[in-house]
C-alpha cells in the first residue's frame, strides 16, 4: 500500500469503488432470485414434503454457488488491490514523468518524477495549471498543443521550456556556457530560476461519463539540447577552419596549375609547330581550322578567307566562337566544335562572316593528339548554294500544295455550299419568326430572346465554315506552331463532312486523349489529312450501294516519342502493281487524277520529320498512316 498522500487517496478511492461493485452485485443477484421465484409459480403451502425437500436442496445448491461466487469476487478484489498497489509503486517509482490533466489543462495526478522535473511536491501540483510551469514564450505552442489533442484525438508532441528553482547548485546551462563561448543558449544562467527543456507526448482518453482526460509523458531533454547546441557550435568552428584551409589550398593549387601550364606550353611549343600538319588540305576548297582544348584557334588555311572573310593570321589566338557560336543544345557551355568531338559525322551549323552575315556550313571534325594534348581540326564547307536550292524546292512545294488545296476546295465546293445554306436558311426562318413575335400585341420577350440566340449560333456556324475555307485555300508562308493533332483531325473532317454524307460513308473517330502537343504547320497537316480522306472517299464510291461504306481515323502515342495517325477504309484495296507505284509522283488510279496528292502529302510529312506509309490487301481495304514527332522541351532541342 502506497504511503504517500496521493497513494492513500488512490487506495481509498479504489476501496470505495470495490465495495460499491460488490454491493451492486449482491443486489443484482437478489433481484434475479426474486424474479425467478415469482415466475416459478410455486406455492410452498400446497407442496408436498418431498417437493419442499427438493426445493430446499436447490436453495442450498444456489447458496453454495453464491458463496463460491462471493469468494471469487473477494479473491478478485484482493488481486485488484495488489495490482493497484503495484501500479501505484511503479507510477511513483518511474524515472519518467507522468501527468494526468483535465480538458482545461489542470493537473489531476502526477508521479514523483514529474514533480521533481517541475520543481514541486506532488501535493502542490494537484489542481494547478500546467501552463504555470511553461516558459511564457512557449505558451502559444502549449495552447496549440492542447487544442490539437482535444480536436484531433491523436497523439501530439510538444517541445517547450519550463522554469524551476535550482537551489544553490550550478545549473547545466552554466556548464554549457563555459563549454562553448559562442553559444546560442537563449537565457543567461540564474541560480534561482533556470530553464529546463522538456518534450511532452500526450493522448486523450475517456473515463466515466465520457469525460476526457489528457495523459501526458514528460521527458527532460535538456542534456540533449545542450549537446546539440555544443555540436552545432563545434561544427561552425570546424566549417570555418575547413573553409579557411580550402581557400588557402585553392590558391596554392591555382598557382601550381598556372605554373604547370606555362611549363607545358614552353616545353612543347617547338614540338607543336613541327607536328602540325602544315600541308593538310592547303589547296582544298574547304576551310580547315585547328583548335586546342580551350577552343583557341592555332591554325587556319587560305580557304577560310573565302568562307568567312578573315585572313588566317587574323584568327590565330582567337576563340572558335568568333566563327562558329555556341550551340543552344550545349546550354551555352560548350562551343559548336565540342558537340562533335567524339565523332566524325558531318552536321550543319551556322557560321558568322567578318561582315556579320550568317553563312550555312557543313562541319566535320578530325581529332589528333601530341604528347597527350588533344587538338581538333574543324573542316567546314560553304553550303549557301545548296541551302538556296532547298529553299527554292520548298517554295515550289508550297506552291504545288496551294494549287492542290484550290483543286480540293473546288471539288468540295458543292458540299460546302450545302453546309453554308443550312445555317443561312435557319437564320431566315428564325428572323421571320422574330418579326412575327414583334408584331404581336404582347410579344413574348423570353421566346424572342431564345430565337435570336439560335439565329446568332447559326450565323457563327456559317462564319466558321467560311473561315475554315479561307484559311485552308489562302497561300501562306511556312509557319510552325504548337498544335493539338486531334483538333487538326476534327478540322479536316469538318471540311469533308458534306462529301461523306453525300456518299453515305460512315465516319468513325478513335482519337487517344491527352496526346502531347506537336510543332507543325497546321494547314499543311490538315491538307495531308484531307488528301487521305478524299482518296478514301473516291475509293468507297465504287462500292455497291447495298454495302456499308466505312472510314475510320485513329490517333495514338507510339514508341520513340511519336504520334501515329491511321486513315482506314473498307474499299477494294490495292493490287501489287498499284502498291509499288502509289506514292510516286504523277501516278494515279483515278480517271481525272493528277497523281500529286500522295506525293505532296509524303513530302509535307517528311518536312515535319515524319513518315507516311500504307498497308493494303486486295478486297480488304487500305490503311494510310503517318507519324509525327511530339514537341520537344526546350532543354531537349538542338
Amino acid at each position: 500500500m502506497s504511503k504517500s498522500p496521493n497513494g492513500h487517496l488512490m487506495t481509498e478511492s479504489f476501496d470505495g469503488k470495490a465495495e460499491a461493485f460488490l454491493d451492486k452485485h449482491r443486489e443484482t443477484i437478489r433481484k434475479q432470485a426474486e424474479i425467478m421465484l415469482a415466475h416459478s409459480g410455486a406455492d410452498i403451502a400446497r407442496m408436498s414434503t418431498e417437493d419442499i425437500q427438493k426445493l430446499l436442496f436447490e436453495f442450498q445448491v444456489h447458496q453454495i454457488e453464491l458463496e463460491m461466487q462471493n469468494e471469487e469476487l473477494n479473491r478478485a478484489h484482493q488481486e485488484l488491490t495488489a495490482s493497484r498497489d503495484s501500479y501505484a509503486q511503479l507510477y511513483d517509482a518511474s524515472p519518467i514523468g507522468y501527468l494526468t490533466l483535465n480538458a482545461a489543462g489542470i493537473i489531476q495526478k502526477a508521479n514523483v518524477a514529474a514533480a521533481s522535473l517541475l520543481g514541486c511536491l506532488k501535493e502542490e501540483l494537484i489542481n494547478k495549471r500546467l501552463s504555470q510551469f511553461i516558459d511564457p514564450p512557449d505558451h502559444n505552442n502549449y495552447y496549440l498543443f492542447l487544442h490539437g489533442l482535444l480536436s484531433q484525438k491523436t497523439e501530439q508532441v510538444l517541445s517547450a521550456k519550463i522554469r524551476k528553482s535550482c537551489g544553490s547548485s550550478t545549473p547545466p546551462e552554466c556548464q554549457y556556457i563555459q563549454l562553448c563561448e559562442e553559444t546560442r543558449w537563449p537565457q543567461p544562467c540564474d541560480k534561482n530560476n533556470h530553464v529546463t527543456y522538456i518534450e511532452c507526448r500526450a493522448r486523450v482518453i475517456y473515463v466515466d461519463n465520457n469525460v476526457s482526460q489528457i495523459c501526458l509523458v514528460i521527458h527532460d531533454v535538456t542534456e540533449r539540447k545542450q549537446a546539440q547546441e555544443t555540436i552545432a557550435c563545434l561544427n561552425d568552428k570546424l566549417e570555418q577552419k575547413i573553409r579557411r584551409q580550402t581557400s588557402e589550398l585553392t590558391l596554392t593549387n591555382l598557382s601550381l596549375v598556372k605554373k604547370i601550364e606555362e611549363l607545358r606550353c614552353s616545353k612543347h611549343q617547338l614540338l607543336e609547330r613541327e607536328a602540325k600538319l602544315n600541308s593538310i588540305f592547303n589547296a582544298s576548297v574547304e576551310g580547315i581550322i585547328t583548335i586546342d582544348m580551350t577552343d583557341i584557334i592555332v591554325s587556319a588555311n587560305a580557304a577560310v578567307e573565302t568562307i568567312f572573310g578573315y585572313k588566317p593570321e587574323e584568327l590565330i589566338g582567337c576563340n572558335i566562337n568568333k566563327l562558329m557560336p555556341s550551340s543552344p543544345r550545349e546550354d551555352n557551355h560548350c562551343n559548336a566544335s565540342r558537340t562533335v568531338k567524339m565523332g566524325s559525322q558531318i552536321r550543319e551549323i551556322e557560321g558568322i562572316r567578318k561582315n556579320g552575315s550568317i553563312v550555312p556550313l557543313d562541319l566535320s571534325v578530325a581529332e589528333f593528339s601530341i604528347d597527350n594534348m588533344c587538338y581538333f581540326t574543324n573542316i567546314v564547307r560553304d553550303i549557301s548554294l545548296r541551302k538556296y536550292q532547298e529553299l527554292q524546292d520548298k517554295a515550289h512545294l508550297d506552291e504545288l500544295a496551294h494549287v492542290t488545296r484550290l483543286g480540293l476546295m473546288g471539288e468540295m465546293a458543292s458540299g460546302i455550299a450545302h453546309e453554308v445554306n443550312q445555317p443561312l436558311a435557319a437564320i431566315s426562318s428564325y428572323t421571320q419568326a422574330s418579326l412575327n413575335l414583334m408584331r404581336s400585341e404582347n410579344p413574348d420577350v423570353i421566346k424572342l430572346t431564345e430565337i435570336l440566340s439560335k439565329t446568332q449560333q447559326q450565323a457563327l456556324r456559317a462564319g466558321r465554315i467560311i473561315h475554315r475555307m479561307r484559311e485552308f485555300v489562302k497561300s501562306h508562308a511556312k509557319h510552325r506552331s504548337t498544335a493539338d493533332l486531334n483538333t487538326l483531325i476534327r478540322n479536316a473532317t469538318d471540311l469533308c463532312i458534306a462529301e461523306l454524307k453525300q456518299n453515305g460513308i460512315k465516319l468513325t473517330l478513335k482519337l487517344e486523349n491527352n496526346l502531347p502537343p506537336i510543332d507543325v504547320d497546321h494547314i499543311q497537316i490538315e491538307q495531308v489529312l484531307i488528301n487521305l480522306i478524299r482518296n478514301s472517299v473516291d475509293v468507297l464510291k465504287s462500292l455497291p450501294v447495298n454495302q456499308q461504306r466505312q472510314l475510320s481515323i485513329c490517333s495514338e502515342l507510339i514508341l520513340n516519342n511519336g504520334i501515329q495517325v491511321r486513315v482506314k477504309d473498307n474499299g477494294p484495296g490495292l493490287n501489287e502493281e498499284q502498291q509499288q507505284k502509289i506514292l510516286t509522283p504523277f501516278y494515279t488510279t483515278k480517271a481525272d487524277g493528277m497523281g500529286m496528292g500522295l506525293s505532296i502529302s509524303r513530302s509535307l510529312i517528311s518536312a515535319h520529320d515524319g513518315n507516311l506509309h500504307f498497308n493494303s490487301q486486295s478486297g480488304k481495304g487500305t490503311t494510310f498512316y503517318f507519324t509525327l514527332p511530339v514537341r520537344r522541351k526546350s532543354n531537349e532541342r538542338n
